[in-house]
Parts: structure tokens; C-alpha cells; sequence
């Protein structure tokens, strides 16, 4: 990997906790780090605080990147937008073939789910790169053992859509020497008759054990699915694990992150449903708004078309 990476910032720490993900992914897999920060227009004094502010966290994160990587210089630079933030953020990373952008949503609530900024919003909903969703400061288990990825968790659904992000997830896998954790959540029949809990007939018992029957089945084939593409990634050098529960996939994906010492999330931006959203799936979405775990969205659709008023509407089109 040698792509550009875009780090915005605002000038908040809540914004800085990206900054360790991006020494780590710079670090590993090389490319060039940008670092954003967007100024009003006709502000010449702001843009001048912001360049001043860029010029020492980009100093304070290539001596960071030198002292943990060594090696050449690290290539980090600071860059001054003028505009609307989540417009100049998605242009320039099209104009510029940003590969990946590492943003922050807010600060998580430890009572309640992560409520993530308007503009990583947008940019998540539009954006054509990946994105890495940074949720919560680094823990110290992970400051620790100065690897931040050891485990990423990817979770599959058996479509072609939910596998877009086998090829990141593998190629993150290898140069960060990470085990890749295959997931699969089985929904259960009887989760699409919980409305009728109440009102149980023995004709509809009867339905019940059937879907159980059913249920057993689908464990079967989505462990020999996991299997094989293990097989798969195996052969190519690569470690990884699979596992089957049963669930409701977001709730169960952030759960087992949680539990299970995951230090990132891969999903595909479309998947599970089977219906198609503007920009992501509803899982996915889910899993963005919930828990603590980063989550890299991998786009499964390329959007185009930005119209001419910058409303920033787009087109869906599989990528090429």
C-alpha cells in the first residue's frame, strides 16, 4: 500500500484521538499522510491560525512517526481547505486519490451509543474512499503492546456485496501482521415472529420449530463458508479465525468486538439487508453508531456525479 491517507481535524482533541491510527497505518503501510483542517472563506487571520496549528501537529506526528518507525522521513504534510468541511474534505480526497480518510465522531457516552459529528456523517455517506471511523481514544492494552491492530473483525453475510471488504481486510491483515476474525451472525427465525409473541396458535408453534430446523441448517452452511474463505486467506499466509452465533447482526457484531479483544471492525458500506441504501447498509450503519470499536467502511459502490450547486447528491454505480 502507498496511498495518500487524510486526517481532518478541527483543532479539538476529540478530533486528535485519530492521530495514533494514523501513525500506525503510515507507519505499516507507508503512503503519504495529509492533515486537513477547512477555513471559512474571506478569512485570512483563520487560515493563518490554521496553518499554525497544522504546522505543529504535523511536526509533533512526524517525529512520532520517525521515533516508533525509524527509517526515512515520514511524509506528512498540512493543508489549508476553504469551504464547506464535508465538500472540501470529499473534493480534495477525489481530486487528490486519497485512498483512505481517518476521521472522528464524537466522544462515546459510556451509558449510551456514539453519536457521530454531522460532518463524518456526510463524509461517510458520500465519500468514495474507505473511511475509518474512530470512536473512542486508543485503550491502553493496545498503547501497551505499541501495535495498535492486532485483530480485525470482518464480518460476512455470504453476499458479494458484504465480501467488497475481504480484499482490505487482507491486504490490512498482511502488512499489519493482524488476524483476521470471520464473522457471521445468523438472524433466527423466530426473530420475524416476535410481533406475534402473545398470540401463539399451534399452527404457528408448528411454523416455529420448522424455521428452528432451518436455523441449523443456515449455521451449517455459514461455517462451511467461513471455512472456506479461512482456507482461503490461510493459503495466502495470512491468520484467521471464523465464528457463528446467532443474533441480530449489529447488536451481535458490536458485542462481539467488545468481547472478544477486537481492534477494528471492516464492513462493507452495502450488505445483510439485501436492500439498498443511498450509501450504506443498514447493519453497517448500525455498527458505525454503536459501541467503541473503529470501523473501517469499505465502499462496495463507487458514487459519481457530484452536482454543479454542491448539494452533494450522487449516483450509485458498481465499481468497475
Amino acid at each position: 500500500m502507498n496511498e495518500k491517507i487524510l486526517v481532518p481535524l478541527d483543532g479539538s482533541k476529540t478530533a486528535e484521538i485519530v492521530l495514533p491510527y494514523a501513525v500506525e497505518f503510515v507507519g505499516r503501510l507507508g503512503g503519504q499522510l495529509i492533515l486537513a483542517k477547512v477555513s471559512a472563506p474571506n478569512s485570512r487571520c483563520a487560515e493563518q491560525l490554521h496553518r499554525n496549528y497544522l504546522a505543529v501537529v504535523t511536526e509533533q506526528v512526524g517525529q512520532i512517526l520517525n521515533y516508533q518507525f525509524g527509517g526515512k522521513p515520514a511524509a506528512v504534510q498540512g493543508q489549508v481547505l476553504t469551504g464547506n468541511p464535508s465538500l472540501e474534505i470529499l473534493r480534495y480526497s477525489d481530486d487528490n486519490n486519497v485512498g483512505l480518510i481517518i476521521m472522528s465522531g464524537r466522544d462515546c457516552n459510556d451509558d449510551g451509543p456514539c453519536i457521530i459529528n454531522c460532518i463524518a456523517e456526510k463524509v461517510l455517506r458520500a465519500a468514495n474512499q474507505s473511511v475509518l471511523l474512530v470512536k473512542s481514544l486508543v485503550n491502553d492494552r493496545a498503547l501497551q503492546r505499541k501495535k495498535l491492530i492486532k485483530r480485525i473483525l470482518l464480518p460476512l453475510d455470504g453476499s458479494r456485496i458484504g465480501e467488497a471488504a475481504i480484499p482490505t481486510a487482507e491486504m490490512l491483515g498482511r502488512l499489519l501482521d493482524a488476524e483476521l476474525v470471520l464473522l457471521h451472525v445468523v438472524v433466527p427465525s423466530s426473530l420475524q415472529f416476535d410481533s406475534f409473541h402473545g398470540f401463539i396458535t399451534e399452527e404457528l408453534a408448528e411454523l416455529l420449530d420448522q424455521a428452528a430446523k432451518g436455523d441449523e441448517e443456515r449455521i451449517v452452511d455459514a461455517t462451511e463458508y467461513l471455512g472456506n474463505v479461512s482456507m482461503s486467506l490461510k493459503e495466502k499466509g495470512l491468520t484467521s479465525s471464523i465464528d457463528v452465533i446467532s443474533g441480530y447482526p449489529p447488536d451481535q457484531i458490536v458485542n462481539y468486538a467488545e468481547a472478544n479483544d477486537i481492534d477494528l471492525i471492516a464492513m462493507s458500506s452495502h450488505g445483510w439487508s439485501g436492500v439498498m441504501r443511498w450509501a450504506f447498509g443498514r447493519v453497517t450503519n448500525k455498527v458505525l453508531h454503536s459501541g467503541k470499536t473503529p470501523v473501517l467502511m469499505v465502499r462496495a459502490y463507487k458514487m459519481t456525479k457530484r452536482n454543479q450547486n454542491e448539494k452533494a447528491l450522487f449516483s450509485i454505480t458498481t465499481q468497475e
